[in-house]
């Protein structure tokens, strides 16, 4: 248990050394983050919009063929006009001709509704690509700075990372999956050592039993106030010295 501690306690340091590393590239990251992000909806947006732009043209070109099988049969029907015997036989072809003629209204306007949203949907498109344009640009720049910022600490970093790891493969799932839930609600600090009979995370005073426990190393206990995990002064100094 005393080993546990103690690989906890070093795993914080170095969290928080990887958190400082962090804080220096500013803003940098988030912005990233958020402009790959409105990147990716941008995207999303165009790909929609371009797939109604399809169904539009192809709604167009099926009104086209409709209207041109249409004007065909009008023409068939008129010759037939020329061959009728009786007033019942010409009324029933030019019913259909008059039939024919209604839809090929239709035809030509649903193909002009089609075409006119197309080209509004087109519009918005082009709208949505420069907008796209210029979040990549935005993006490489803003990356950019990232890398040379990161480029400065990256040894420092990746030797840290390298320590984290082989420390976080000595302990269990358990152990690190309460220390990273903890980490994670009190901003980025877990693992806190009691400095002048408190506690070094929320500052409250802690019985002096359990300051005695735990100098003795043994188990692990947590604040009673704040939920983090507590060391004690003269381990958390003898860890200080080696790291």
């Amino acid at each position: 248990m005393e080993n546990k501690i103690k690989l906890l306690y070093m795993l914080q340091t170095l969290d928080l050394k990887l958190m400082d590393l962090e804080e220096e590239k500013g803003d940098l990251p988030g912005i990233v983050r958020n402009l790959n992000d409105q990147i990716q909806e941008t995207q999303t947006q165009i790909d929609a919009l371009q797939k109604q732009i399809d169904e539009h043209l192809a709604a167009r070109e099926k009104a086209n063929l409709d209207e041109e099988t249409l004007n065909q049969r009008v023409e068939e029907l008129k010759k037939q006009l020329y061959e009728v015997r009786n007033n019942k036989e010409y009324d029933a072809i030019t019913k259909e001709i008059t039939e024919a003629e209604d839809k090929i209204m239709a035809c030509m306007q649903a193909a002009e509704d089609n075409d006119a949203k197309q080209k509004e949907l087109s519009t918005s498109v082009d709208e949505l690509k420069q907008k796209l344009e210029s979040l990549q640009s935005e993006l490489s720049e803003n990356k950019k700075d990232l890398q040379e910022v990161s480029k400065i600490h990256e040894d420092e970093e990746l030797q840290l990372q390298h320590e984290r790891d082989k420390i976080a493969r000595q302990l269990t799932d358990e152990a690190l999956s309460s220390y990273d839930r903890i980490r994670s609600a009190k901003y980025g600090k877990a693992v806190v050592p009691i400095t002048r009979g408190a506690c070094g995370g929320c500052y409250k005073t802690v019985p002096p039993q359990l300051n005695l426990l735990l100098r003795k190393n043994d188990e692990i206990h947590h604040c009673e106030n704040c939920g983090r995990i507590l060391i004690a002064e003269e381990i958390a100094a003898e860890v200080n010295k080696v790291a």
